[in-house]
């Protein structure tokens, strides 16, 4: 793929022969055609190819929220949600073709410079109902207390996500209460904080699993 400067005409978009001209978040660009092949794929390309469907298909669900939690340390023209992508097929997944698996306290949800929750746990306080709690700490620089707390749990069950942001660092606690089909169900969860100014986050600290009863 190569990038060209727009010349008298402009840049152009669509197929010439077998060069492909097209244009991605502002950036234009030339690229040849793929060539068709009857040649098998090998371990290492299948096993790639499974790890890249695992992953996509587990944070699908989150691009926005991803975008949000990697806005801190966004580079370049890639998006918060590529980023993650790249930090779960490098770090998360585990196992041997065709049996990966995610390790879900290697996911990362976020990474920033703001402080995240002091010693954040979370106890099932009802039936389908987690309570969460950290402690304030007046030793962070850069945390402040009006930063948003931003919980995210997963059930490996369903296959679903439930989102929470209705606390501030200064709180200290956050409660939230599933549907009663969640009975029997294990989750797992990550929080990470996020700044008025909606740009700066910290790092997303994975907070365990739990069966709910």
């Amino acid at each position: 793929m190569a990038r060209f400067l727009k010349g008298i005409h402009g840049a152009y978009s669509g197929k010439v022969g077998n060069i492909v001209g097209s244009n991605w978040r502002s950036v234009d660009y030339v690229r040849s055609v793929a060539r068709p092949t009857n040649k098998p794929a090998s371990l290492k390309q299948l096993a790639q190819r499974e790890k890249f469907a695992l992953s996509t298909a587990f944070l699908g669900p989150l691009k926005e929220l991803l975008n949000l939690g990697y806005s801190d340390v966004q580079q370049g023209k890639s998006t918060g949600y590529n980023q993650a992508l790249r930090d779960v097929l490098k770090f998360a997944i585990t196992g041997m073709y065709p049996d990966f698996e995610i390790d879900y306290s290697r996911v990362r949800i976020s990474r920033g410079a703001l402080a995240n929750l002091f010693v954040p746990q979370w106890t099932e306080s009802a039936p389908q109902e987690i309570t969460l709690t950290w402690m304030k700490s007046t030793s962070d620089l850069m945390g402040y207390n009006d930063d948003s707390v931003i919980l995210l749990v997963y059930n490996k069950d369903k296959k679903y996500f439930n989102l929470m942001e209705s606390a501030t660092r200064d709180d200290e606690t956050l409660t939230l209460t599933f549907p009663s089909v969640y009975a029997g169900d294990t989750i797992v969860g990550w929080v990470f904080t996020g700044h008025r100014d909606g740009v700066k986050t910290s790092s997303s600290e994975y907070i365990g699993e739990l069966t709910l009863s």
